[in-house]
């Protein structure tokens, strides 16, 4: 009888949205050895005057990794967020649609998100040095970030890519690096982020670099 009642316990947790409590999953949307080239890019521009960006911070996952990375090597740098909060911009998922013949379906993701809750995870994690933004990036002047060392560009769809890449470039101090994610020409959801990439360096005269499988990358001459 003991028997029975345990295992209809644990049929309960598993099937329970409490399960995450006991098995917990990994929740990143960053492959460890990705994790690991992006804290050693913020190591790497150290020195390097400017902001740290993150453009599409979702949740705020990737926020916190990186911010208690930052706090154990003593770097001290404002760090700045921005994201929609509320999903994709509806003329950017348009785009997608009637110009790159895409689903409309595949582009319902981060939807359900507000400010109020990425604030909060920072609180709740400690983290203090992070300003977020709720905006749409096609329409920022990223002049208003003033000098750059490190970004993270994680847009995800052609239009904000290619809008974004060629302004914050001009905002990286010399020796700054960006990371273009989901450069990945494999991926039918995210491919518009690897043409922007590409279309970018290829303008500058630049040979494309993807590292780790999807991550472009971008580091201004000193």
């Amino acid at each position: 009888m003991f028997s029975l009642v345990q295992k209809c316990i644990r049929e309960v947790l598993h099937n329970s949205p409490l399960r995450r409590y006991f098995f917990p999953k990994y929740l990143y949307n960053f492959t460890p050895p990705q994790l690991c080239f992006l804290c050693k890019c913020v190591e790497d521009v150290r020195d390097v005057p400017g902001v740290t960006a993150e453009l599409g911070c979702a949740n705020g996952l990737t926020s916190v990794f990186l911010n208690k990375y930052m706090t154990e090597q003593g770097i001290d740098k404002p760090y700045v967020a921005i994201d929609t909060f509320s999903g994709f911009v509806a003329e950017d998922v348009r785009y997608e649609v009637v110009n790159r013949g895409k689903q409309e379906r595949l582009f319902k993701r981060f939807q359900v998100n507000s400010k109020k809750w990425y604030d909060k995870t920072m609180r709740t994690n400690g983290v203090t040095r992070v300003t977020s933004i709720q905006a749409d990036v096609n329409m920022i002047d990223m002049r208003i970030l003033g000098p750059l060392s490190f970004v993270l560009l994680d847009v995800d769809l052609y239009r904000p890519m290619k809008k974004c890449l060629p302004e914050l470039y001009e905002q990286l101090s010399p020796g700054g690096i960006m990371v273009v994610d989901d450069c990945d020409a494999e991926h039918v959801r995210w491919d518009g982020s690897d043409q922007a990439y590409k279309e970018f360096m290829t303008g500058m005269g630049r040979p494309a670099r993807i590292l780790h499988g999807k991550l472009g990358f971008i580091q201004k001459d000193r």
